[in-house]
């Protein structure tokens, strides 16, 4: 189901969404909720300068163009967690299982990787004017690389065949409904969602900060988007400070 004011594009092969949607605003051709969906896509992005392993008509890679000038610059944690939690709902309702959001905003189920999202922001002059939501979960892989055997696809855990295109329209449903609760002064229960589904909450975990392996509870994510960690909150970590290890 799309919300009908996204205007859905489908493209067959391109190297990233993600820099697909950014062309569009520069070139002043993107509007607020154009929906760029790719069949095959060739150098998807990644958190932290990865890429995102794809097959072509076996994942769902899209990025939505958002616009977000009733925002605050300050706020961008409020609307990565706003769509991870849209994502999270939506690939809950797919998949039939419990989704985790593991920090900052990767979809875990259980310990396995479905999905993460990528987002890129336009800023002019202290305005917030666009943001490019890039999203890719796994939805028809059976198997994955050696090196990717953490992953886990729809088709997995369902036994089930998608159809890719329809799918990424209806993750757009759950994408524009987190979105708009967001702007309607829903905050309060995003974060709550948010904080609920937090992936590894109250177990010890790993985590790599410059060279030294910590091994920390997992308390909570802050307002400002830290994830606060340790038996008696000591650490505050800044997202693209510290790395997980699983």
């Amino acid at each position: 189901m799309l919300p009908k004011h996204y205007q859905f594009h489908t493209l067959s092969s391109i190297d990233s969404t993600n820099l697909y949607a950014m062309q569009q605003i520069h070139e002043g051709l993107a509007e607020n909720g154009a929906a760029y969906y790719a069949i095959e896509q060739t150098n998807g992005k990644g958190q932290r300068g990865r890429t995102w392993y794809s097959q072509p008509n076996k994942s769902i890679h899209l990025s939505i163009v958002l616009d977000c000038t009733k925002l605050s610059a300050s706020q961008y944690f409020r609307l990565s967690a706003a769509v991870a939690v849209g994502a999270k709902n939506y690939l809950e309702a797919l998949a039939k299982e419990a989704v985790y959001i593991k920090w900052p905003n990767d979809l875990y189920i259980a310990d396995r990787k479905a999905g993460g999202i990528l987002i890129e922001n336009v800023i002019s002059n202290n305005i917030w004017r666009w943001a490019v939501v890039g999203i890719g979960i796994n939805i028809n892989q059976n198997s994955f690389p050696e090196n990717l055997q953490r992953a886990v696809s729809a088709r997995m855990l369902t036994k089930q065949i998608y159809n890719c295109e329809t799918e990424a329209q209806n993750l757009c449903f759950y994408i524009n409904e987190s979105f708009q609760n967001l702007l309607n002064g829903g905050w309060k229960v995003i974060f709550d969602e948010y904080n609920n589904h937090l992936f590894g909450k109250d177990t010890i975990r790993k985590i790599r900060k410059n060279n030294a392996v910590l091994p920390c509870l997992i308390k909570s994510v802050n307002e400002q988007g830290y994830l606060i960690a340790g038996e008696m909150n000591q650490y505050q970590f800044e997202h693209g400070s510290v790395e997980w290890i699983l």
